[in-house]
This record gives structure tokens, sequence and C-alpha cells, in this order.
């Protein structure tokens, strides 16, 4: 993995579904036409930042599911976790 991270949101009834990158979600093509000289999800010295956070508006109240993978001392962790959201 050569970002930080990423998160998917699903809510209950699977009517909303969200794949985010701690950078936001753009499409990696319009990354590259925006930034042709920096490859998407770069990091100064390839060193991963020590807190990460995943920028995502829950777009209708209900109970989500949120699984989300980080790298961490070489090893990719995966955890899942639930939000109510009123």
């Amino acid at each position: 993995m050569g970002m930080p991270g990423h998160a998917i949101f699903v809510k209950r009834d699977r009517r909303v579904f969200a794949h985010v990158h701690p950078s936001g979600s753009a499409p990696m093509a319009a990354m590259e036409i925006a930034m042709p000289s920096r490859p998407p999800h770069a990091h100064s010295g390839d060193r991963l930042p020590p807190t990460v956070s995943f920028p995502y508006g829950f777009p209708e109240p209900g109970d989500y599911r949120i699984f989300v993978q980080v790298k961490r001392s070489g090893r990719i962790v995966t955890g899942a976790f639930d939000a109510h959201v009123g």
C-alpha cells in the first residue's frame, strides 16, 4: 500500500458506499492531470504520517460499518467499526 491508508463506508441498508483516502478520493486520472510531477499518494521521504484521518461526510442518517486499512511498521492493519449517524 503506497498511501497511509484507506477506508470504506457502507450503510447497513447498502444504499451508501464510499471508498475514501486520507487525501480525498479524486479519480487517479484527475490527480495525474492536476499534479503531473507528483505521483498519487506520494509522501515526502516515503515516510507515512503518525496519524491518519479520512475526509468524509455521511450523506444521510443511519447505521454504518466502516472498514479501515492503515500501514504501520511495514504491516497492513485492518479494522472494522460501527457508527450510528443521527
